[in-house]
């Protein structure tokens, strides 16, 4: 829980790093300040003056305009064995051990299905952006049976999620995704680069095998990311080729 913890803040030490690009570079690569950014294993996300959290079964809306007060204004119960939550835009994407499920959140304060996808039981990290998902499954005791792999969605038509593609990748966990480039954490097997220029059919560009990657946060021209032995940073100004920078151990 110590590593995880030191992950989300790590956003900090990232946020110095980017500051010795030009000014230039890091207003047109700023995040927007009033939304959180987490990794693909994360279980809440701060957007606006809202957190939103899940638990295995429930999304919980927690209104934080108060942030001494916090109030807990909702939850929308998902199922069952839910894992992860990622934000873009007005959208939340929940993954699931056994699915995708897709919120809306233009009424920030009461999040609304959008549409869902099915699969085999297995972990379930996602990332997506407006026209694609990308989620990794992971074939385990713990997880479930489903192949280990990358699957890629078309989300376009959100009351039809459609499986486009299937990458079979031994133990894949957490992934990251940044302009054309997408990143996959395979553990002790490296983390692999992709390219996804052709969104629905990613190209392996290259694998950095120098250490056991869980999870990644693509930050400005950083990508963060949480290896076993603690905090590794990569400078991705070029996205498709990762330069190492420092580890920060625990």
């Amino acid at each position: 829980m110590r590593v995880f913890i030191h992950f989300t803040g790590i956003i900090f030490i990232a946020s110095l790093f980017s500051c010795e690009k030009t000014a230039s570079d890091s207003a047109s690569a700023a995040a927007p300040s009033n939304t959180g950014v987490g990794g693909s294993l994360t279980k809440f996300t701060i957007i606006g003056n809202y957190i939103y959290a899940v638990s295995s079964y429930t999304l919980y809306t927690i209104d934080v305009s108060n942030p001494a007060k916090p109030v807990n204004i909702g939850r929308t119960p998902l199922g069952f064995d839910i894992e992860t939550i990622y934000p873009y835009k007005n959208r939340l994407f929940i993954g699931s051990r056994t699915g995708l499920y897709i919120y809306s959140i233009d009424t920030a304060s009461a999040p609304r299905l959008l549409g869902q996808a099915r699969h085999g039981r297995s972990c379930d990290p996602v990332v997506a952006n407006d026209t694609v998902s990308y989620s990794t499954l992971r074939s385990s005791t713990t997880c479930g049976a489903a192949p280990s792999g990358l699957y890629i969605y078309n989300i376009k038509n959100l009351d039809q999620l459609e499986l486009k593609k299937t990458i079979s990748i031994n133990d894949p966990i957490g992934l990251g995704m940044i302009d054309s480039a997408l990143y996959v954490c395979c553990q002790n097997e490296g983390l692999k680069v992709f390219s996804i220029k052709d969104a629905y059919n990613p190209v392996e560009m290259q694998t950095l095998s120098n250490s056991d990657f869980i999870d990644v946060i693509p930050y400005h021209d950083v990508l963060i990311c949480w290896v076993r032995k603690g905090v590794s940073l990569y400078d991705i100004s070029n996205r498709l080729k990762p330069v190492f920078v420092k580890t920060i151990e625990n």
